[in-house]
């Protein structure tokens, strides 16, 4: 292990193994007082509250005050947080990742999520409902398979969010807002309104927006810059102790300055400046006179088209409890809405229209419903069982998208219509699942842990193009000859298939304060049919399987002053659904085999009642076993391409997951402190690091080194929490990052882009919190 892990973290670990730093604490404020102590820490990773040390799964869970106390703003943030959580905003490296296994993105309307993201015990298959953290209760990170319980997209894991539940009998109010560098503007508002002695409303709105902070230097215009806004209602209604109605409604829109597509240039093609590369030569040769130095650390674009972009997201959801006896009955009926709006980008990273693309509104909703029966808390048989059905439909028959290449530039201007038209794809999948889930407790401390889930899906998808009425072939649009093309006539796919999820195991508690667990589980991710959007290109997806295999310990010392979990695993995955980059654009493929095995630990130490550290680290190492894939431009050395079907093909056995880090560590501390009998200082530092990863498989120039940031936070507060006033920085050293490098689109072996994030720049503020 030494010689995989660079010295420093290796000390760091033992560090943290000695100090047992944190474990992120959460505090449920609805969960019954019989299940945790003050103190102790509450989750419903199972579907119901009870004491995470309680709980056989590694699973992390941060609370409200921590999540503050960061100077966190979205959601997004909690990677820096929790140790093995990574998000990812680029194609090949969308959506939340757990132990560097994620939803490998793509631009397919109908690839499932493997880890999933649950919201009031909502599944989200699309977008992010939660865009600030202001009425969050408590998120908490599932490891592992979780489909028993969560189903097909939590194949790895969930993300399971709760926001906070309207209070009885309490008028309350909070308001918040914060300023920092880029012009970052943050601000939202809650107010808890009783409206009779057992119902209560609660609503939350929030804006948040930011300057763009990528240098466009030929159309002179910053990018990335986005403006952020939402509300949330909730209705919590409880006629008697053994029924209640809990409604939710929430709509937020988000708006891009510039395309979302936000690239820089990291490489040059091998090929500039010798004579076999004039073109690349030509296209690359205003790059000092604009100021461009190209590399990682390249913050200019010089796309010299129009880009834009914007998202709508929109929900509601019922929940029902009724309690019948000694078990509860539960039903929950949602809908989700989400709608990509227009957008404009070109990809090709120069001054040149070499690549244009734009699209329509894409709208996608989701409909399910859960029924289910949970025993009661602390019976010898606990057990939740129950149906779920749901159905998602992708695309409308308005919807398009288009591209044109115009590959001889500036030499030529002879244009290509690469979608052949404008393309319309549309898919509908639905699904139907049975499952049960529990515990039987043999004695008082050794219990045996099973469940078993059966789902079966259906899937259907088209795609079609028609004429472009802006590129119609053999005409002439800005100097450019538009090459004559056919539109593709309807193509279309389907599948039906079941599969199951399943876990087995046991916990033992020594004590106490001290438990040991072990389980063995099956995660399955459906198949799907998928067109690519630019080329209508096929891909018949099979489903995906993971065996996953932990073993770990749970355990409070000292008068549980502290706290430290850890685990092992061993995840082996069949069929892993995953996207290669092709040159053109991102298609899904299966993996033949993928392994992720490595150890992770969360830990807290509570040295007093002002003073508190934290911290946890995963060690991850991922490998595919099996895994024909297309070639990359620039290989390794180390891999040998070949042709098949007259397509360059490369066997990546051997290659870690693209943008799965080996190391992810975060360490923090927290003081709070009184400063007289009315007023409170506090003070939070976050670390956090993550080591190198790779985004392109079998690449030899798509990488990102490791990095490490900083965060702070401190203020001064009324003692009872009437108000604060603070400041903030994060990644307070400046450490530049990205998202993702990969290949440069339509360019010789060799181009590089940089894919940048806002998270990849240092921002300091200021912040203000009053309540009532």
């Amino acid at each position: 292990m030494s010689k995989i892990l660079p010295r420093h973290l290796l000390s760091g670990a033992a560090l943290g193994a000695m100090l047992t730093f944190a474990a992120p604490q959460a505090m449920a404020a609805d969960a019954p007082e019989q299940v945790a102590a003050p103190g102790d820490i509450v989750v419903t990773a199972s579907r119901r509250a009870e004491r995470l040390q309680d709980v056989p799964i590694a699973v992390s869970a941060i609370g409200a005050a921590q999540i503050k106390s960061g100077g966190f703003q979205q959601l997004t943030d909690i990677q820096y947080q929790v140790s093995g959580v990574q998000f990812g905003n680029s194609p090949n490296d969308a959506g939340f990742r757990l132990r560097g296994v994620g939803t490998a993105g793509g631009y397919s309307s109908s690839s499932e999520q493997n880890v999933g993201t649950v919201v009031d015990g909502v599944v989200i298959p699309f977008g992010n409902p939660v865009g600030s953290l202001g009425d969050l209760e408590r998120v908490e990170a599932l490891k592992g398979p979780q489909g028993t319980q969560f189903g097909k997209n939590a194949s790895s894991g969930v993300i399971n969010i709760t926001t906070a539940k309207p209070k009885f009998g309490v008028l309350s109010g909070k308001v918040f807002a914060s300023y920092g560098e880029l012009n970052e503007v943050n601000t939202n508002a809650s107010v808890n309104i009783p409206v009779s002695a057992n119902s209560a409303l609660a609503v939350y709105a929030y804006y948040r927006s930011n300057d763009g902070f990528v240098n466009n230097v030929v159309r002179h215009e910053k990018w990335g810059g986005t403006i952020n806004s939402g509300v949330r209602a909730k209705y919590f209604y409880e006629p008697s102790d053994d029924l209640s109605f809990y409604l939710i409604g929430d709509y937020s829109r988000n708006v891009g300055r510039g395309p979302g597509q936000l690239w820089t240039i990291n490489s040059l093609p091998n090929s500039y400046g010798t004579a076999a590369g004039a073109l690349a030569t030509a296209r690359f040769a205003n790059l000092a006179s604009l100021g461009v130095t190209p590399g990682l650390t390249n913050d200019k674009s010089v796309e010299n088209s129009a880009g834009y972009n914007s998202e709508q997201n929109y929900g509601g959801s019922l929940e029902i409890n009724k309690k019948l006896g000694n078990y509860n009955l539960t039903s929950i009926t949602a809908y989700r809405g989400f709608v990509q709006g227009a957008a404009a980008y070109a990809i090709d990273a120069t001054s040149y229209s070499i690549f244009t693309a734009r699209e329509m509104p894409k709208p996608q909703s989701f409909i399910s419903e859960e029924l289910r029966l949970s025993s009661a808390s602390g019976s010898k048989l606990e057990f939740i069982g129950g149906i779920y059905a749901s159905s998602r439909k992708v695309g409308s028959p308005n919807f398009y998208s288009a591209a044109q290449l115009r590959p001889a530039l500036p030499f030529a201007t002879t244009t290509i219509n690469i979608s052949a038209g404008k393309t319309n794809t549309q898919t509908k999948s639905d699904s139907v699942a049975g499952f049960v889930d529990g515990k039987y407790h043999v004695t008082e401390q050794f219990a045996l842990i099973g469940g078993f889930r059966y789902q079966y899906d259906w899937v259907k998808s088209s795609s079609v193009t028609t004429l472009d009425e802006q590129y119609m072939p053999g005409t002439v649009v800005d100097g450019g000859f538009v090459v004559p093309y056919t539109a593709r006539p309807m193509s279309t796919g389907s599948v039906s298939k079941g599969g199951w999820s399943g876990k087995a195991g046991a916990n033992y508690k020594i004590n106490r304060d001290v438990m040991l667990f072990g389980t063995i589980a099956r995660g399955y991710l459906g198949p799907t049919v998928t067109f690519s959007g630019l080329t209508g290109t096929r891909s018949d997806v099979n489903p995906q399987t993971v065996r996953d295999i932990a073993l770990g310990i749970k355990s409070q010392l000292f008068n549980r002053a502290v706290t430290f979990n850890a685990s092992v695993f061993f995840d082996q995955y069949k069929n892993l659904q995953t996207s290669v980059f092709n040159g053109t654009e991102f298609l899904t493929q299966n993996a033949g085999g993928f392994n992720a095995n490595g150890f992770e630990f969360d830990a807290n130490w509570r040295v007093s009642p002002e003073f508190s550290l934290r911290g946890g680290m995963t060690y991850s190492e991922t490998k595919f076993t099996d895994y024909e894939t297309a070639c990359p431009a620039v290989v390794k050395a180390a891999y040998t391409c070949y042709t098949k079907n007259g397509t360059s093909l490369v066997q990546a056995a051997g290659e870690p997951l693209s943008g799965a880090p080996k190391v992810s560590a975060t360490f923090g501390a927290d003081v709070k402190v009184p400063i007289n009998d009315r007023l409170n200082f506090d003070w939070s530092a976050n670390f956090y690091y993550r080591s190198r990863v790779q985004y392109d498989v079998a690449s030899a120039v798509s990488s990102q080194p490791g990095y490490y940031t900083i965060g702070l936070n401190t203020g001064v507060g009324d003692a009872e929490g009437k108000w604060r006033v603070g400041v903030f920085a994060r990644n307070l050293l400046d450490k530049r990052f990205v998202a993702s490098v990969i290949g440069m689109p339509f360019a010789d072996a060799g181009a590089t882009v940089n894919w940048l994030t806002r998270e990849g720049r240092r921002t300091v503020g200021v912040s203000a919190t009053m309540s009532f």
